[in-house]
């Protein structure tokens, strides 16, 4: 049996994800800013906004419960259909 703790990948080569789903962890960051070192503030919604420490520039964002928080029903069971559901959601905090 393949069990998988993570789900990671990329939309339109802007943005990248990982879906830690042991833990309902969301992790999205610009593509171009992976490897930026960033320092986390706690928006009034209850996100972690990652800020670039060069400039103070937004960069990222990390979702503590996703799937509780802002999931419908139970999360789904396959990869493709998570993806589908990440996809929009990480649209949205990225505009």
């Amino acid at each position: 049996m393949i069990v998988t703790d993570t789900l990671e990948g990329s939309i339109d080569d802007v943005l990248w994800y990982h879906y830690d789903l042991v833990n309902d962890v969301l992790y999205i960051r610009m593509a171009a800013e992976r490897d930026v070192e960033t320092v986390s503030e706690e928006t009034p919604d209850g996100l972690l906004l990652l800020r670039r420490i060069a400039d103070d520039a937004p960069v990222g964002v990390t979702v503590v419960n996703w799937w509780k928080r802002f999931g419908s029903g139970a999360r789904p069971d396959s990869i493709q259909a998570l993806a589908r559901s990440i996809e929009p959601w990480a649209r949205r905090i990225a505009a």
